[in-house]
């Protein structure tokens, strides 16, 4: 009985939080940037994720371009890859940041 007043009582709780997790699903996945390097091995792994997992990011290769260098400097880069996951930063390769801030629209 007492399972069963605690269920009902909280039950507003789970809906309420599904209703917000429902909301994050259906909302646009966030823009992803990679600053990054053509042979920067942690880079290729940061592309393989992406491409394994259907993430759509657009890439800027800090030694071919002085604006992507220059805004990689403001963001406080010090190394490659550097991730922008919406307002987000993810220095270096770090795959469960990386699934953490796009776990909804990894594709299963």
């Amino acid at each position: 009985m007492l399972l069963g007043a605690a269920m009902w009582f909280g039950r507003p709780y789970w809906q309420a939080r599904s209703v917000q997790e429902s909301a994050r699903i259906s909302a646009s996945p966030p823009e992803v940037i990679l600053y990054a390097t053509d042979w920067c091995g942690y880079c290729r792994m940061a592309r393989e994720f992406f491409s394994a997992n259907g993430i759509r990011y657009t890439e800027r290769d800090i030694e071919k371009s002085s604006l992507a260098l220059s805004e990689h400097k403001k963001l406080g880069g010090r190394g490659v890859p550097l991730i922008v996951v919406g307002d987000e930063l993810v220095g270096g390769y770090n795959e469960p940041a990386l699934q953490r801030l796009l776990g909804p629209w990894i594709n299963r």
